[in-house]
């Protein structure tokens, strides 16, 4: 179940040695091709690499981990949203598997890559070491109070379960960029401006993690969620991404 995987989550820094057997390989594979794109136009690479070639694609600051899968994708509006929003189903799957995963935001493709497109993270992956484990219960994260994600005065009971779980989502640094407005049936998302340019992208990356959160767990709850834009722009503080329109599945008698 997402909601479980959810709360287990965690960024894995210390993998043990074990390999993955080719069925497990494949069944990754099988995953990859299963993820739901934000835009069904999107075109996002996943290139799983073992360790000892990882340096041949991509440079900097990666967790050392027996496996990676390189993400890269088209250049065009909202694409490193739907990174994140793809990646993160991969992650939630992952650990539903037993798998830990980790998202390196510092690395950049190394001289004479075979990577496609454009490059925009690595993931490392691999059984946990002996002295990692998955986290129990929601107390584990360290996270901001769940009004820190909302904006505006409205209270809903019903949408305020699916800011729960964004609120679990992975982000650089923790830095929590996305925050959401409560409308009826309908989540408005922002992020906050980043303090450096540099946290540009990931934040980006980001808000499509947080995205991937409430769509899980929609989904998981029988719900459908339409995606659209309403217009609205940047603010002083706040960067508008787009509008989710929940919906409670109908079925035919």
């Amino acid at each position: 179940m997402f909601t479980q995987a959810a709360i287990q989550r965690k960024s894995v820094r210390n993998y043990s040695p074990q390999r993955f057997s080719d069925e497990l390989k494949a069944q990754i594979g099988l995953a990859v091709k299963s993820l739901v794109p934000l835009y069904d136009d999107a075109q996002t690479n996943f290139k799983f690499c073992p360790a000892n070639t990882i340096r041949e694609q991509v440079k900097g600051n990666l967790v050392k981990a027996p496996y990676y899968i390189i993400i890269s994708a088209k250049k065009a509006d909202g694409f490193l949203e739907n990174v994140g929003f793809m990646a993160e189903q991969l992650v939630i799957w992952l650990t539903q598997q037993g798998i830990g995963s980790c998202y390196c935001g510092m690395g950049r493709p190394a001289g004479g890559a075979a990577i496609a497109d454009e490059y925009c993270i690595t993931l490392a992956l691999g059984f946990p070491a002996e002295k990692e484990s998955f986290r129990a219960s929601e107390a584990e994260f360290k996270r901001k109070e769940l009004s820190a994600y909302l904006i505006g005065d409205g209270e809903n009971d019903f949408l305020e379960p699916f800011i729960r779980f964004a609120r679990l989502a992975p982000s650089a640094v923790n830095a929590q960029p996305v925050v959401f407005e409560m409308d009826g049936g309908s989540i408005k998302v922002f992020r906050k401006k980043p303090l450096l340019s540099k946290l540009e992208k990931m934040q980006r990356i980001d808000t499509g993690i947080a995205l991937a959160h409430i769509f899980m767990y929609a989904w998981e709850k029988g719900y459908h969620i339409d995606f659209y834009k309403d217009g609205k722009t940047r603010t002083n503080r706040m960067i508008y991404f787009l509008t989710l329109n929940i919906l409670e599945e109908v079925t035919d008698e």
